[in-house]
């Protein structure tokens, strides 16, 4: 008598052996789409930023536009950097991110948008 082997249930078996690495891959990619979402948030922010402080508005409403413009981002610690050149207005927006399934590591993500003065 020969004797067969039953393969039933091994495929429920390698689906729950693979499911935590294609959890963790489904993660880091929403994240990394997460990143680029807020990375366009700072681009913007840091124009309109830019903008008002070339049209000479003063560094406190700007930087309370700043807040505003970030109103919907889960941290709220945005660094400006203020730079002002020749005849342009620059701002640095900058914030930490993390990226879920990395072990906590946060990555820093910044901007620099210009602007021209306003009367040259």
């Amino acid at each position: 008598m020969q004797r067969r082997w039953n393969d039933r249930g091994s495929v429920t078996a390698e689906l729950a052996l693979a499911m935590p690495a294609v959890s963790l891959v489904i993660a880091v990619t929403l994240s990394a789409f997460a990143l680029q979402i807020e990375r366009m948030k700072l681009v913007s922010v840091s124009a309109m930023a830019a903008r008002a402080m070339a049209r000479g508005e003063a560094e406190e409403n700007v930087r309370a536009l700043v807040l505003e413009g970030n109103a919907g981002s889960d941290s709220q610690v945005i660094l400006m950097d203020l730079e002002t050149r020749e005849n342009t207005v620059c701002i640095k927006l900058s914030r930490a991110f993390e990226i879920a399934g990395m072990g906590g590591k946060f990555f820093e993500i910044s901007e620099v948008q210009c602007a021209r003065k306003v009367g040259l």
